[in-house]
């Protein structure tokens, strides 16, 4: 009982606290929090094949030694029998993230112009206010939805297209309050986050480390499966400003800075960009 009380007070708590209180206890680093970095390194590495990822939910008991492992500032050993309770881990993080990761005001506005435009307009309405959420929250939708596109590219595999990732991601994205039409506005959450999956590369900026293999989802996967190395994630960083136009300062600019930074500094703790345990938050 001691060990519970120490987890649930701990200022190392990660789950269910704003984006501001990660930044402020250290547990956020290029604007994106390192559990869910952790998170979506091994789902990226050993989950991608895996029939029914996201909709299957593990073991409670993993699940909950996962979180605590978290919430206690470490990150837990995991291994591929982990897959499905990571998974839900990692929905748990955004579903119980104040506010949602996308804010109620923005959601308002992108099903407002969702439903308004025809698609030859709504790329650029729904990006100008992609462009307007708070930084960190776009940090994170960017790693987001170009890791679903990557799960949704091996859905001949995991049975995960994009329609069955927005069901599980699109009330989860956006928390939708309670009210009358609570489930209308629900199935079109869902409806809009399976348009942002099959058109990213018209809302958001390709910065993922290996969103150079596949961009969105309907893209081909690349037939040779490279190791997700720092040298490759800093190389497939820097070959996207080289081969376009050089970013302007401001949010892009450091958006792609913090990611460069963020793996740069991953791969020199941990040798490859692979997930390695912790060994004080490991969960015994």
């Amino acid at each position: 009982m001691g060990v519970l009380s120490v987890c649930e007070e701990a200022p190392s708590k990660v789950f269910g606290v704003p984006l501001s209180h990660l930044r402020k206890t250290g547990l956020m680093r290029q604007g994106l929090p390192l559990a869910l970095t952790h998170l979506v390194g091994f789902l990226e590495k050993h989950g991608l094949s895996t029939c029914g990822l996201f909709r299957v939910g593990g073991t409670v008991l993993r699940q909950y030694e996962l979180r605590k492992c978290f919430d206690r500032g470490g990150f837990p050993k995991m291994n591929v029998e982990d897959v499905h309770s990571s998974a839900y881990v990692l929905k748990h993080f955004l579903r119980t993230l104040p506010g949602g990761l996308i804010p109620e005001p923005f959601m308002i506005e992108l099903l407002k112009v969702f439903k308004m435009f025809r698609l030859s307009k709504r790329h650029k309405a729904v990006k100008k206010i992609l462009d307007t959420i708070p930084e960190e929250n776009y940090n994170i939708l960017c790693l987001l939805t170009f890791f679903l596109s990557r799960v949704a590219a091996a859905s001949h595999a995991n049975r995960m297209t994009t329609t069955n990732l927005s069901i599980e991601f699109g009330p989860i994205i956006f928390h939708v309050p309670q009210g009358p039409t609570k489930l209308e506005e629900e199935e079109m959450c869902i409806s809009f986050t399976e348009y942002m999956l099959d058109n990213l590369r018209h809302l958001l900026p390709n910065i993922y480390p290996q969103a150079s293999a596949i961009n969105t989802a309907g893209d081909a996967v690349s037939e040779a499966e490279e190791d997700f190395t720092p040298k490759k994630c800093v190389q497939q960083v820097l070959l996207a400003e080289t081969s376009s136009k050089p970013a302007k300062i401001g949010r892009l600019g450091r958006l792609r800075r913090r990611f460069l930074h963020f793996w740069q500094k991953f791969g020199s703790r941990n040798g490859r960009c692979k997930v390695e345990p912790s060994g004080a938050g490991d969960v015994q």
